[in-house]
């Protein structure tokens, strides 16, 4: 049996990998941008403004790696090591794919224009030198600097080279906000013309944006831009170390946030398992011993009334019921969320009653449809296995009913309702999406639910692989629990 569990646990490595890539694949492959979601234009249309809106899409996809080859995307996620712009010093990221497009001039000859961003410094520039390119480069900056102030810091920019390339672009890209004051740019561009040798005179008479998208074009594709070693910062991470990234909106750790979740959905989850079997196991048996009286026929319109019954439906209904105005408002079961507003001030008694009664809703909500079908599930193994060839023998020994029920027909009706022990587990942790919407409870799948609203690729990979894990555990604790219910059954 250990060799048996060992085996599982080692598969559920290359199984999780492969769930990992079929959610990542679907993320990518499906509609929608998360940088255009985050930045507020998901709905298709424009923010207010005169904001370079491009260059704040292509910032972002930057800065969460978005712009990257998927596959390179996907092999940084899993680790261990980190194939990003911040990671292991030995690989290298290609800045090409920034965005770069052909323009056709009026004469018939081309020009490569490049989209304004922030533009980093390689790993190699010293800390020094960034501080002194920063400050000459605000200076020249400064729209009413004097010609003393300009002259040395022209002479200091020029002197670092190709140092200060990075200081000069980012700043031009600052500067595509306010173009309809060309001064700043052309004072940045001079220098640049400086340092590289560039003439861009023909770009300034198409306009100074087409001036300042000539010197990214340039950069991007002659300039070094195309390719940097990474940083180094952090050169290992990703799922294997057990890192699950930050939220892209506010760069909370997902791990953290994610344990605070489960801390909410675990508990209300296991506790309805647990109902839904201690109520479902002895209806099925009570429903099989009396097969086809009354009171089976009436409990199996009732459950069966209960299982198609919708959760949210039956969630709004219990707060309609139970809530302030409602007719069972004397019960004083809350409602919404998880705590009172004064939970603080309550002794350990008051807080965890008060916790108790608001997972009263939620828990009831959860377990009524799974002990309906579990119930059914197991009054229909009783069945099957009741007609069989040794219990008819049992009888004929003179053994009473209990001992033929309990003894000889439980244990081996239970092998279909173990089975759906494989299935109810993830779907309660990972399908509470709707209780915990419908009663305002931070758990786990109302975090997946936003993380899907705000195309957050690190939410939506952790809760998924959160989910299909809890798939394979069960699966495994339902195989080991065969072998204890059907001693037949062995796993060596």
């Amino acid at each position: 049996m250990i060799a048996f569990i060992l085996r599982r646990l080692l598969l559920m490595i290359p199984t999780t990998l492969g769930v990992a890539l079929v959610i990542f694949s679907i993320f990518h492959l499906a509609p929608g941008d998360p940088a255009t979601v985050m930045l507020g234009i998901s709905g298709g249309g424009a923010m207010s403004g005169d904001v370079d809106m491009e260059s704040r899409i292509a910032k972002f996809e930057i800065e969460h790696g978005l712009d990257r080859n998927p596959a390179i995307q996907f092999l940084s996620y899993i680790g261990p090591v980190n194939f990003m712009r911040d990671g292991h010093g030995f690989f290298s990221s290609p800045y090409g794919e920034r965005k770069i497009s052909v323009v056709e001039l009026p004469d018939g000859g081309e020009v490569v224009e490049g989209l304004p961003m922030r533009i980093d410094y390689p790993p190699e520039v010293a800390s020094e030198q960034r501080a002194l390119s920063d400050a000459h480069v605000a200076t020249l900056a400064t729209r009413d600097a004097s010609e003393q102030e300009l002259e040395p810091a022209r002479a200091a920019l020029a002197e670092a080279g190709e140092a200060a390339l990075p200081a000069l672009l980012s700043e031009l890209n600052r500067q595509t906000l306010r173009l309809e004051d060309p001064v700043i740019a052309e004072r940045l561009a001079e220098v640049l013309s400086g340092i590289t040798g560039r003439d861009d005179a023909a770009a300034w008479e198409r306009g100074p944006l087409a001036a300042v998208r000539g010197w990214f074009g340039w950069y991007y594709t002659e300039g070094g831009g195309g390719r940097v070693k990474n940083s180094g910062e952090k050169p290992w991470g990703g799922l294997f170390l057990g890192e699950l990234g930050s939220e892209m909106q506010s760069n909370a750790s997902v791990a953290a946030e994610l344990w605070k979740r489960l801390k909410v959905t675990v508990p209300i989850s296991l506790v309805s398992v647990l109902l839904a079997y201690l109520i479902a196991l002895p209806l099925g048996i009570f429903s099989a011993r009396r097969q086809g009286t009354l009171v089976d026929n009436a409990s199996t319109v009732v459950l069966f009334v209960l299982y198609s019954i919708p959760s949210f439906w039956a969630g709004l209904m219990l707060i309609i019921v139970f809530g302030k105005t409602g007719p069972l408002a004397f019960f004083e079961l809350p409602v919404l969320g998880l705590k009172s507003i004064d939970y603080e001030t309550f002794s350990s008694w008051g807080k965890f009653k008060d916790l108790a009664l608001h997972c009263v809703l939620p828990v009831v909500t959860l377990t009524y449809g799974s002990f309906a079908y579990l119930s059914r599930q197991m009054r229909g193994g009783m069945l099957d296995v009741i007609r069989q060839d040794y219990i008819r023998t049992a009888r004929a020994k003179g053994l009473s009913e209990r001992v033929v029920i309990y003894k000889h027909t439980l244990r081996n009706s239970l092998i279909p309702v173990i089975t759906l022990f494989a299935s109810i587990l993830p779907i309660l942790i990972g399908g509470s999406i709707i209780v915990e919407q419908v009663f305002d409870l931070p758990g786990m799948g109302r975090y997946a639910f936003e993380g899907l609203l705000r195309r957050d690729f690190y939410i939506i990979m952790a809760t998924t692989i959160f989910v299909g894990i809890m798939t394979q555990i069960g699966i495994l604790l339902s195989d080991v629990t065969y072998s204890a219910v059907d001693p037949r059954i062995r796993h060596d």
